[in-house]
């Protein structure tokens, strides 16, 4: 069962949505994991999810033998994901939906989930030290930003569909300037007909571009635990849903 709390968030001032999903077999002898992820109306049910298509995150869970991971979903804001997501300013200026003012509040909104959302969900559950973040697209883009920003925080990291074309420069520079635990897993995934604009018709091919760039920026710094899918596919919940259960196999077993 998903519980749906609110708690206040300092990049729009306002509540937030958490979704947690815990199993019922976390307790002081048997600690759960905890893996972060964005977007979280599109995780857990169908209803919930604007294409009324989830990640079915529960059944990707089962799916996969996963028992010892706590879920821990954050709404996306509908006037400032795109800020909340990247800490950069946007560097595109081709795409109308995605040019402008966008970007910036990526470390704030990262910040929060380190001091104050993990340790409330710790005075919940009962969780190991053992930490992770995934997303798609933007989700993707926030969750290699937060390997950056704290690099020896987190196990793991979930790149479903990376959109670091919206400002590839910023992000490549700091992988280059960032000194990871070379322990830390890294799952990519990328469609072969991924798009997020009419406007561009190379957008697979970008796509597919940015995630070989940000694997070959890792490798650079020595990080090795790197799974790569490229898979038949397009850029949606459907797509990502079936690559979840691997995610998880290869992050948590």
């Amino acid at each position: 069962m998903v519980k749906i709390y609110s708690r206040n968030i300092p990049t729009t001032q306002d509540l937030r949505k958490i979704r947690i999903f815990a199993p019922r077999n976390c307790s002081k002898n048997n600690p759960c994991d905890i893996l972060f992820m964005h977007d979280a109306q599109n995780l857990f049910y169908d209803a919930m999810s604007y294409s009324k298509q989830s990640w079915r995150i529960i059944e990707g869970m089962e799916d996969s033998n996963v028992s010892n991971v706590i879920v821990v979903g954050i709404d996306n804001s509908p006037t400032h994901r795109l800020s909340e997501y990247s800490p950069y300013k946007t560097s595109v200026n081709k795409i109308k939906e995605y040019s402008g003012n966008h970007g910036g509040l990526g470390r704030k909104y990262i910040d929060w989930i380190v001091k104050d959302v993990l340790p409330w969900i710790k005075t919940l559950h009962n969780t190991t030290e053992n930490y992770y973040m995934a997303g798609s697209s933007m989700g993707a883009y926030i969750s290699m930003f937060s390997a950056i920003w704290y690099p020896d925080l987190f196990k793991g990291i979930g790149l479903f569909s990376i959109a670091s074309w919206f400002n590839e420069k910023a992000i490549l520079k700091d992988i280059s300037n960032t000194i990871f635990n070379s322990n830390t897993k890294f799952f990519v995934s990328v469609g072969n007909k991924e798009t997020s604009s009419n406007e561009i018709k190379d957008f697979p091919k970008i796509y597919i571009q940015n995630s070989k760039n940000i694997i070959d920026a890792l490798n650079k710094k020595g990080v090795s635990q790197i799974k790569f899918t490229l898979f038949d596919g397009e850029h949606n919940e459907l797509q990502w849903m079936k690559l979840f259960p691997e995610f998880t196999k290869f992050m948590f077993k």
